[in-house]
């Protein structure tokens, strides 16, 4: 194996170290240089003492290095109950997911997957001291009742009454208690006065509101206020007027007779200007207005207050 002769590599590849195109990453001075690829500048960079820049080559570093130190956060992580779901919340979180990580927005300023990895630990923790709380309460609610003794000393301490649940009651049937300050409905603003505080109407409300568009530059409770109160003021000033005017007693208005349409020749009135038909007499009449000489062309007397109709 030893005499295995390794391929030249050829000369249009670029020589090591350099960043491959497209590389999102920062490179120092990358734009002040021109002329050449992008892969020839890079490596110009890398490689020249004079350019400040970082010892490594990427922020990140590409290879794990296992450390002596045990992780805590891994090992709370790792001694969460197996769920009978997909666990999606692992301890090796990979950059692009776009699920919910709870506790993330009380960590930054380190990689994705040590910021979830901090982040799911301390979520742990708080489940953890719930659930701590909740056996607690349960214990202690269990001495309370009677049905369980404390045996150890912070059992005791949790114990902090000297009567038992549930309390035996003193009278069969408790006091009726009545409020001093029962709630009553306030009634319809319209009909308040206007030194109700609750002369108003809400803001939200639909309906209309009298006075409201002329009243400009008022939060909605005060114009509403204001335009009840304008409104209710001019209602009360229209019934006084209304109670002390003084009521004139009027003629009866004599109806006009109801014109009989019926009728070819009325007695009691002319033909209408340009009528068609036949007028007894007509053409002999001269003199007056059409009107005049087409009244009463039957010679009809008056007192019949007939008229010829259309049978």
């Amino acid at each position: 194996s030893s005499n295995i002769i390794m391929p030249r590599r050829s000369e249009l590849f670029t020589e090591d170290p350099f960043y491959l195109p497209r590389y999102c990453g920062y490179l120092p001075q990358y734009k002040y240089r021109i002329g050449k690829t992008y892969g020839r500048h890079s490596v110009e960079i890398l490689t020249d003492p004079n350019v400040s820049k970082s010892g490594r080559y990427v922020l990140t570093p590409t290879e794990s290095h296992p450390t002596d130190s045990i992780d805590e956060r891994r090992s709370r992580l790792r001694s969460r109950a197996d769920s009978w779901g997909n666990q999606n919340l692992t301890e090796e979180m990979v950059p692009g997911y776009t699920g919910y990580i709870p506790k993330k927005q009380h960590y930054f300023a380190n990689t994705y997957g040590e910021v979830c990895r901090s982040a799911l630990s301390h979520h742990e923790s708080e489940q953890g001291d719930i659930k701590n709380k909740q056996t607690e309460l349960k214990k202690v609610l269990a001495m309370q009742t009677g049905s369980t003794r404390p045996n150890t000393e912070h059992d005791k301490s949790l114990l902090t009454s000297r009567y038992h649940t549930p309390l035996p009651p003193h009278r069969a049937e408790p006091d009726r208690y009545t409020s001093q300050q029962e709630f009553k409905p306030y009634g319809s603003p319209y009909f308040m006065d206007n030194g109700n505080r609750m002369k108003w109407f809400k803001s939200g409300y639909t309906g209309f509101v009298p006075r409201s568009r002329e009243l400009i530059s008022l939060g909605y409770p005060a114009q509403s206020n204001k335009g009840l109160s304008l409104f209710t003021d001019g209602l009360a000033t229209r019934e006084k007027i209304n109670a002390s005017a003084t009521k004139i007693p009027l003629n009866p208005v004599v109806k006009p007779k109801k014109l009989d349409k019926s009728a070819i020749y009325p007695t009691d009135r002319g033909m209408v200007p340009h009528y068609t038909g036949y007028i007894p007499g007509y053409k002999y009449s001269i003199g007056h207005t059409y009107g005049q000489h087409t009244h009463n062309t039957l010679k009809l007397p008056p007192t019949n207050n007939r008229s010829l109709t259309v049978a």
